[in-house]
C-alpha cells in the first residue's frame, strides 16, 4: 500500500495497463485496489510497452484480423528494435486509472467526515476540502493534501495553527522532500497531520485503517448511544441524552449557553449569558442561532455571508450582531467578551471570530446531523 500512496502525490495519478501496474505495485496489491474500486477501468490502450523493458521501441497497437484469440498486435516502430511484435488479447489492453473520487469516499467513511467534498477548488496549493470531522476532541475541517513536500504547505499549516483553526490534514506519504518537522509541529494542537501510509491497508477488497477509529479516538466521541453534539472549550464530542439533560438543567453554570435541540416560544432557540448583572435567559431566531453556532464550532474568522445559514440571506451581519447582543457581553465601545470583530478595508470585508477568553464557561448543544 505504501508504494501506491507514494505514487498518489502530486497531480499525476497512477494509470496504465494491468501488466505495468502489476510490475509497479505488485499483482496482489493491484487486484485489491481494483476490487476496492480505487482503480477503475479506462479506455483501451493504443500503445504497449516493450516486453523486455526497452525504452527505444514504444509499440503501436493495431488490430490483428483473422486471429480471434489475439485480436490485437503491438508492432515496433521500425526494423532496428530489440524484440518482435506481440500478439495481445483485448483484456491485456484494458487500462486502469486511479479514482480520486473513490479514494475520497473511502476516506470519508474511515474518518467519519461530513461532506460534501470539494475536489475542484484548492484551500491552498494541493489541498482540497473533504468536509468536517471530530478528531482528538475538536470538530475540524478535513483537508486532503496531495503534496506536502517543500516549505509552502508547512507555511499554510503553521498559519492555521497560529489562528487556532481546527484542521485535520490527510497526507498520502512522507518523502525525502517532506519537511522533517511536520510530525513535531502537528502532533498535537488545533492542526493535526495524519500520513495515510501509517494508517491504511488493504484487507482483501476493503480499504481499512490499521488502527480502528475507536482506538485512535476517545470512546465518548463515537459512543453508539450518542444523543447530540456538545461543543465547548474542550472541543466537540458526542454525548448521551442523560448528559444533555444535565447540561440543560445546569445552564446557569455557564457564561454563554446555546441549545439547538429544543425551541421555546415561536420556534426560537434558548440562548443564555452571564454578566455582572447575573444570569440571563433569552432566545434567538433560527438564522441567528445557527449562524452564531457555526462561529462557536468553527472558531475561525468568517464573514457573516460565509455562514451556511446566512449565505443567501439579505442582511447577514445584522443577524450575527443580533445573536451577539443576546449571547455575548460588551466590554468596551468596540470590544465584546467572546466575539471579536476583525475589520477589513471596507464593510464587506469585516469578519467575526468566536474567541472566548480562558476561563469562560461556554457550551453549544446541537443535533448530530446539522439541520440548518
Amino acid at each position: 500500500m505504501d508504494r501506491f500512496l507514494h505514487a498518489l502525490q502530486g497531480g499525476q495519478l497512477p494509470a496504465g495497463i494491468r501488466s505495468v501496474l502489476d510490475l509497479r505495485f505488485g499483482e496482489e496489491m493491484v487486484a485489491g485496489l481494483i476490487d476496492a474500486g480505487l482503480l477503475t477501468r479506462g479506455a483501451r490502450a493504443t500503445r504497449y510497452p516493450c516486453p523486455r523493458g526497452g525504452s527505444s521501441c514504444p509499440r503501436e497497437v493495431v488490430e490483428n484480423p483473422g486471429d480471434d484469440a489475439f485480436p490485437f498486435v503491438a508492432i515496433p516502430p521500425g526494423a532496428e528494435v530489440c524484440c518482435p511484435s506481440v500478439r495481445l488479447t483485448a483484456e491485456e489492453l484494458v487500462t486502469w486509472q486511479t479514482s480520486r473520487r473513490a479514494l475520497v469516499t473511502k476516506l470519508s467513511e474511515l474518518y467519519a467526515v461530513r461532506g460534501p467534498a470539494n475536489l475542484r477548488d484548492e484551500v491552498f496549493p494541493c489541498a482540497h476540502r473533504l468536509g468536517r470531522a471530530a478528531w482528538r476532541g475538536l470538530d475540524r475541517e478535513v483537508l486532503l493534501c496531495t503534496d506536502l513536500n517543500g516549505a509552502a504547505p508547512l507555511a499554510f499549516l503553521l498559519a492555521r495553527q497560529a489562528s487556532q483553526q481546527p484542521t485535520l490534514v490527510l497526507a498520502h506519504a512522507r518523502t525525502r522532500y517532506t519537511p522533517p518537522d511536520v510530525d513535531t509541529h502537528f502532533a498535537a494542537g488545533p492542526v493535526s497531520v495524519v500520513f495515510l501510509e501509517d494508517e491504511l491497508r488493504l484487507d482483501g477488497d476493503r480499504l481499512v485503517r490499521a488502527q480502528p477509529m475507536g482506538v485512535a479516538e476517545p470512546v465518548a466521541t463515537y459512543r453508539t448511544a450518542a444523543y447530540c453534539l456538545l461543543v465547548d472549550a474542550e472541543g466537540a464530542r458526542r454525548i448521551d441524552e442523560a448528559t444533555y439533560r444535565n447540561l440543560v438543567a445546569d445552564a446557569e453554570d455557564h457564561d454563554l449557553f446555546l441549545d439547538l435541540l429544543s425551541t421555546v416560544a415561536a420556534g426560537r432557540y434558548r440562548a443564555c449569558r452571564r454578566d455582572d448583572g447575573g444570569f440571563h435567559e433569552d432566545s434567538l431566531t433560527h438564522q441567528q442561532a445557527w449562524a452564531y453556532a457555526e462561529l462557536m464550532e468553527r472558531r475561525q474568522p468568517l464573514r457573516a455571508g460565509e455562514l451556511e445559514v446566512l449565505n443567501s440571506y439579505g442582511s447577514p451581519d445584522k443577524q450575527v450582531e443580533a445573536a451577539r447582543r443576546v449571547l455575548d457581553v460588551k466590554v468596551s465601545r468596540y470590544e465584546w467578551r467572546a466575539t471579536k470583530l476583525l475589520r477589513g478595508d471596507d464593510r464587506r470585508a469585516k469578519r467575526y471570530l468566536f474567541q472566548p477568553p480562558g476561563g469562560l464557561r461556554w457550551a453549544l448543544l446541537k443535533p448530530l446531523e446539522d439541520r440548518a
